[in-house]
């Protein structure tokens, strides 16, 4: 390993120039899935690049949503890897808080500025790379590889559902797959995250009206306001404790193994740098029971409200409609289906079925990898290689569609790398430069160690 790494490593310092501004150049393609800017460009780059710089098989499949970027890259080997990725990010808004344009992948101190560049664009072209220095320093990849690059993470992974019914056959011959994104955060110490959340998103209306009323008739009818007001009311109290105990019925974790990986993730994983990024005024809970709740206890949270008047100066009116965004974080052993019903139930136990329609974006399951999975192990031994100790986060607060892998296809996966980057979902998102560098170089550790592993 130390004759091929230090391959790497010198082919990565020869690259380097050229890596950099490859990355900055993909995070500069806009590819906004809520409204679909630069969707397809971004999409059919990856399928060409996977073609020109692989020379795999490559297409783009399409199952009524984004297009998901397939590729297939055949060595001879009886290994089979799924490298899954997206390629999709959120909208910038509030545009005015960004410090550089936030398709600009400008270099500010020794942080990449864009959106994208940790969730995870530059992530995700730092996986090819990756392969690319492997292929180069090596001769030959010692396993197959199978691409799964989805365009509609942030909408709820539709596609990747019709996916996994028209190539599981093929994905099943897979042992293990793997999510590139950095994991390191500010204390250097990067976690092996073997679970993530379910999620739904929902947006609730509430039509009371025809139109706007005058606000002196408020006496005379509902204010959809004060509806919202009450039914968040009915779920959380006023400090953001869930109040509806019907969440917790079927919830299991912490498990012992999240228990017994509790120790390394306080030690890793610094919430006070969560609060620092966001600028977090106020903090509900704090040590221990911080990190219990946010990664093992499943979160109800409001995304946004839109009604009633927001503009300049005054205007007294009764709000015909508000629309509630709010989405639901589901861990073992939830349902989305049953966390569904319970929640349709208690609107109409607190009596506001009859005031609500709800359409529903996504929803989808919980997932978890053993911590003894092959591809856990590699990604550890990975880590050894290049001089760094890892973390075992058994289940991560935030969500993606790892369920597909590890449930509907019996395919463990994991989400880990080198490198900080920060501002998720938030004006002036970044990654560091040097982040870059890890990412690429720990490919190689990676995929050598699993093909040792997989028998």
């Amino acid at each position: 390993m130390d004759d091929l790494l230090s391959k790497t490593q010198s082919l990565i310092a020869d690259r380097w120039e050229g890596y950099l501004n490859e990355v900055r150049g993909f995070l500069r393609m806009p590819s906004i899935s809520p409204t679909g800017e630069g969707i397809e460009e971004t999409a059919r780059f990856l399928r060409d690049f996977l073609h020109e710089r692989f020379g795999c098989e490559a297409t783009l499949l399409r199952y009524g949503g984004n297009p998901i970027v397939y590729g297939h890259m055949d060595n001879g080997s009886d290994r089979t890897l799924v490298l899954y990725n997206m390629y999709d990010v959120l909208t910038v808004e509030p545009l005015s808080e960004w410090v550089s344009p936030p398709f600009g992948a400008e270099i500010v101190g020794d942080r990449i500025i864009n959106r994208g560049a940790l969730n995870t664009k530059a992530p995700l072209m730092c996986m090819l790379l990756g392969v690319e220095v492997l292929r180069d320093a090596s001769g030959k990849l010692p396993v197959n590889l199978i691409f799964v690059l989805e365009g509609e993470e942030e909408t709820g992974s539709r596609s990747m559902v019709s996916l996994i019914e028209d190539k599981g056959d093929e994905l099943r011959k897979a042992q293990s797959g793997y999510f590139m994104m950095p994991t390191e955060g500010t204390k250097g110490k990067p976690q092996i995250m073997l679970g993530k959340k379910g999620i739904i998103y929902a947006e609730l209306k509430i039509n009371v009206s025809q139109y706007d009323a005058h606000g002196s008739y408020v006496q005379l009818h509902h204010n959809p306001l004060e509806i919202a007001s009450n039914l968040v009311a009915s779920l959380k109290d006023k400090d953001g404790n869930i109040v509806a105990d019907w969440l917790y019925d079927d919830v299991v974790t912490p498990e012992p193994d999240d228990l017994k990986y509790l120790p390394e993730l306080m030690e890793a994983f610094d919430l006070n740098e969560v609060i620092t990024s966001y600028g977090i005024k106020r903090t509900r809970k704090t040590g221990r029971d911080a990190y219990i709740e946010v990664f093992y206890k499943p979160a109800i949270n409001v995304d946004g409200v839109i009604g009633g008047y927001t503009g300049e100066g005054t205007k007294t009116i009764t709000p015909a409609e508000v629309k509630l965004k709010m989405d639901f974080r589901l861990v073992p052993n939830m349902t989305p289906e049953g966390t569904l019903n319970r929640f349709m139930r208690h609107l109409e136990e607190k009596g506001f079925k009859e005031l609500v329609d709800i359409k529903l974006y996504h929803n989808y399951d919980w997932s978890k990898t053993p911590p003894d999975a092959h591809i856990a192990r590699a990604a550890n031994q990975a880590f050894v290689d290049m001089g760094m100790k890892s973390y075992t986060m058994t289940l991560a607060q935030g969500s993606a569609p790892e369920y597909l892998f590890t449930k509907r296809l019996g395919i463990p996966i994991v989400t880990a790398a080198p490198g900080y980057g920060g501002r998720i979902h938030a004006p002036n998102e970044f990654i560091e430069v040097d982040a870059v560098r890890k990412m690429i170089e720990y490919m190689t550790p990676l995929i050598t160690n699993w093909a040792k592993l997989v028998k």
